[in-house]
């Protein structure tokens, strides 16, 4: 799998559909910056089942990027796919807060 971070938006009648790959690191910065203005639902569904590490500047990165979708769109966000290191990782720095969908650890 390539560890290159990049990311696919599926757009549909309930919103949009984003899938990210590789990891979430301090070089994801610049495409979360152009994800967030992709963003035109009202309901945002992450899909992180294709994404390997998340350091602790990715876990500042999404936190910045679902703030903002949050706050500028009014988009309600779920997380899905996330893998037991990741859901940890999440449930420790405050992401799941921010999302109305989760894993439940």
């Amino acid at each position: 799998m390539d560890l290159e971070f990049k990311f696919e938006i599926h757009k549909d009648s309930m919103g949009d559909n984003i899938r990210f790959y590789g990891n979430i690191d301090s070089h994801s910065e610049q495409p979360f910056e152009e994800l967030s203005r992709k963003i035109t639902g009202k309901r945002v569904v992450m899909d992180f089942s294709n994404t390997l590490r998340i350091n602790s500047m990715g876990i500042a990165i999404l936190l910045r990027s679902i703030k903002h979708i949050k706050s500028e769109k009014k988009s309600e966000i779920a997380i899905i796919g996330e893998n037991k290191t990741n859901a940890m990782l999440f449930k420790i720095t405050g992401v799941y807060t921010l999302t109305s969908q989760h894993a439940q650890f």
